[in-house]
């Protein structure tokens, strides 16, 4: 079983991860893009000069707000999809996870539904709103500033049927983690993240 929580940087993932960790009745190991990529790599990474080992951070203004997005090098997609690979091999053994996702750039989405097809995953969407980011943000002091609102009309994809989606704008972390896994607990075959794979890959392959 796989749990992924897709969302934008200080949507509140990693907190609901780690009190689903606490409350379930097994055990959840907890990965996600923190863990396996950005950690990974040195800080060098995240600067330019733009090379084949840098992710770069490129700056707008909408409405008066700093707006940051990112760009992946295609240095970087080998990585991204042996995570995902890694994650299937962990859920093949009987393991359950949970994924701590901020989906953006179709190189880094597309493995996802290529590589999990026969897999159980849960799709969740944990979706505040923008202002409510912009804050968090600003108040958590260790975020690239913009780089919430800019990746929020990625992440949330129209093309993503999630299971269950949640305002963490207005639900505590604890009883977001409730939610989300009385819905596991009430459905053996969640269709999401097949829903969403179907209409992604169809859109690709055209």
């Amino acid at each position: 079983m796989i749990i992924i929580l897709n969302g934008t940087s200080s949507s509140g993932k990693t907190t609901i991860g780690r009190i689903m960790q606490e409350k379930y009745e097994g055990i959840l190991l907890l990965y996600g893009v923190d863990i396996m990529v950005q950690t990974a790599f040195p800080a060098k990474c995240d600067y330019p000069p733009y090379d084949r080992q840098a992710i770069r951070v490129t700056w707008s203004e909408h409405e008066g707000q700093k707006i940051a997005r990112l760009q992946v090098s295609p240095y970087m997609y080998p990585v991204y999809r042996a995570a995902i690979q890694f994650y299937r091999i962990l859920s093949e053994q009987g393991y359950h996870l949970i994924v701590d996702e901020v989906l953006f750039d179709k190189n880094r989405i597309t493995p996802y539904f290529e590589i999990l097809s026969r897999e159980t995953v849960y799709f969740i969407g944990i979706k505040p709103g923008k202002d409510v980011v912009i804050t968090r943000e600003k108040e958590r002091g260790d975020r690239l500033s913009g780089l919430a609102a800019g990746l929020y009309d990625e992440v949330y994809h129209p093309l993503f049927t999630y299971d269950l989606t949640l305002d963490t704008g207005r639900l505590a972390p604890d009883e977001s983690a409730d939610r989300i896994l009385d819905y596991i607990r009430q459905t053996e075959d969640p269709q999401g993240f097949i829903t969403s794979g179907k209409a992604w890959l169809d859109r690709e392959g055209q």
